[in-house]
This record gives C-alpha cells, sequence and structure tokens, in this order.
C-alpha cells in the first residue's frame, strides 16, 4: 500500500526524516513515536503534499508527488484540523465531494450520521467548538468512500464516549476493506483492530512489524523512557515546513465562500 525507499526530507538544514525503508500494508497501520519524530512529515510524503529530499515514497503502486489523482482515492485528517474558517461545515464537505466526483448531498448525509455532525453542520467553521472541529475534521477523511484513511491524533482531546465512537466507525470501515494509517499517542484502543504497526523515532524507524508480533515490544517501549532519550532533530515538523501544502491555506483559497465575502484565512 505505501513504500518507501532510501527516504529523506530536510527542511532547510534540519533533517525531519532520514533513511527510511520500509513497506506499509492493506489493512490499519499504527504510526508511533515521540513528538518531532517524524510520523506528520511521513504522513503528508505519504500524500504527496511534501516532496522528498532524497529517496521515494509510493502510495498504491503510484508517486503522489507526481499523480495527484491518487489523492481521490485518499481521506486524511490532520492535527490540529486543518479547516477553512469562513464556510460552513456543510459547504466545506460539500467543496470535497464535489472535489472527487461524487455526490454531496448523500456523503455529506453519510458521514454526518457516522460523526453525529449535524446539528451544527450549517454553522460557519469558525464557530465551532474544539470538539465539533476534530468530529468535521475526521469526517472529512471518509468522504468518497477512499480506499486508504490517514488519521493524525483521532482519539486526542476527546472524551471517552467520542473515543468508542471513533474507533466502532474504524472497525466498521476496516471490516468493508478501508486501510488505515493512523498516528496516535493515544493508541491502546486501536491495537485490538492493527495489522501493523511503525515507530518512528528522531526521523528513523525504530520498530516495525505485524502489530501481533510487536505488541509486547511496543508496550515495553512505551513504558520506558527509551525513546526519551532518542531527541529528533525536528521539533516541530509543521512550523519548519517551507513548502505549501495542500492541507493548509493554499487549498483553502479555493474554498466556496458567500458572496462579497474575500478570502482569509
Amino acid at each position: 500500500m505505501i513504500e518507501a525507499k532510501n527516504l529523506q526530507k530536510r527542511f532547510g538544514p534540519i533533517v525531519a526524516l532520514d533513511d527510511v525503508n520500509i513497506k506499509v500494508p492493506k489493512g490499519l497501520t499504527l504510526l508511533l513515536g515521540p513528538n518531532g519524530g517524524g510520523k506528520s512529515t511521513f504522513m503528508k510524503l505519504a500524500l504527496g503534499l511534501y516532496r522528498p529530499t532524497k529517496g521515494e515514497i509510493k502510495l498504491l503502486g503510484r508517486n503522489p508527488w507526481k499523480d495527484a489523482n491518487v489523492r481521490k482515492n485518499v481521506g486524511a485528517s490532520f492535527d490540529p484540523p486543518a479547516l477553512p474558517k469562513f464556510v460552513s461545515g456543510r459547504e466545506w464537505l460539500s467543496f470535497l465531494a464535489e472535489g472527487k466526483g461524487v455526490d454531496a448531498e448523500e456523503e455529506i448525509a453519510k458521514v454526518s450520521e457516522m460523526f453525529n455532525l449535524e446539528a451544527f453542520l450549517n454553522r460557519r467553521i469558525d464557530r465551532y467548538s474544539s470538539g465539533m472541529l476534530k468530529r468535521l475534521s475526521i469526517a472529512q477523511a471518509f468522504i468518497g468512500d477512499p480506499k486508504v484513511i490517514f488519521l493524525d491524533e483521532p482519539l486526542a482531546n476527546i472524551d471517552f464516549d467520542s473515543v468508542a465512537q471513533i474507533v466502532s466507525v474504524i472497525a466498521q470501515e476496516k471490516e468493508k476493506g478501508t486501510s488505515f494509517v493512523v498516528i496516535s499517542h493515544i493508541w491502546e484502543p486501536l491495537l485490538p483492530l492493527a495489522d501493523y504497526a511503525v515507530v518512528l523515532s528522531a526521523g528513523r524507524v525504530y520498530l516495525a512489524g505485524r502489530a501481533g508480533d510487536v505488541k509486547e515490544g511496543l508496550e515495553n517501549l512505551f513504558r520506558s523512557d527509551k525513546l526519551s532519550h532518542q531527541h529528533t532533530r525536528v521539533t516541530n515538523e509543521e512550523k519548519q515546513d517551507k513548502e505549501p501544502s495542500a492541507s493548509n491555506e493554499s487549498l483553502f483559497n479555493k474554498v466556496p465562500r458567500r458572496k462579497g465575502e474575500k478570502s482569509r484565512v
């Protein structure tokens, strides 16, 4: 599903990923590690939002940087939520559905039911609570029945009931054949669903394998302070980004706006 060969990503003098060689199979993969370890950078390289400095990465057998069409088969949720401010949640989901060439009303109804969005879909996004932003951000990843869904910290900063709901949705969609790559510091609820696990630390692969085979290693690793001694050369990948990213402002300049309203991000 995802294959990286000699993959490196630099932001100026800072090396975010270095010599990553890995094959991520279909199913659900947990992408774990300390803050700044390279997880979000790897995700954005796989999505074609960053260009590799060296090496290559393929998603579904294609180069995501050169072949933008591969993104039509992919959904993504970012942390913090990458959402426009001055449109409603309904308008934003409709925009994404149209971009994927699927029926907007059907898709909005589907994800609204999955994540209980209906009560605030017509509200402008800048008036959402943090919980609403989280739910909308995750819901956007499921628009268009993608083959692969990337979720960055889907279980962070939400209550227990919401954790159970999101894990249930992931389980149901996985059963239908959807593959997932999930970045999470709260990984225990997802471990029973996981097929594969990767730990990135200091921009390198620290541990990788079938989830069942590495379960004990994961538990021991995160109970100990082994990773805490491997401080990454990147303290905040997102702030080091010097390239335009379709997950951020460059994409929002294209979203629908109400008549007479200027672009503001």
